[in-house]
């Protein structure tokens, strides 16, 4: 048997029979006076406009520290570019070749034919 009327199941009111003063249940009380409240209210503002220093100085420092990173690859590409200019410009002048023609022009030197040089 089923019916179509809605049925709220009993629920017994509690009633408080202790005569003992309730405390209020609060999260977060805090009272202050006035005066207190700006000296808090001054002391917060402070504290934000520090912070936010603060941060600006360490930013100011970290973009003066990735300019000079920058600075410092350049400088660092441009040096590697110069040492493999350099060892080619050893690479060439140590060459066999080189070597034969510096010594053909300033100091007269030739390489000696196939019957010139004898082995003992």
């Amino acid at each position: 048997m089923s019916s179509s009327m809605r049925v709220r199941t009993y629920r017994p009111c509690q009633v408080v029979l202790s005569k003992a003063r309730t405390r209020k249940r609060s999260g977060f009380a805090f009272c202050l006076s006035g005066e207190q409240g700006k000296i808090l209210a001054v002391m917060a503002g402070v504290a934000l406009v520090l912070g936010l220093a603060l941060t600006q100085v360490f930013r100011g420092q970290v973009v003066d520290m990735q300019a000079k990173t920058e600075q410092l690859r350049a400088r660092n590409t441009a040096i590697a570019n110069e040492n493999v200019r350099l060892l080619a410009a050893r690479a060439q002048v140590a060459s066999k070749t080189q070597v034969a023609a510096l010594a053909r022009t300033k100091l007269q030197l030739f390489e000696p034919d196939q019957g010139q040089v004898r082995r003992m």
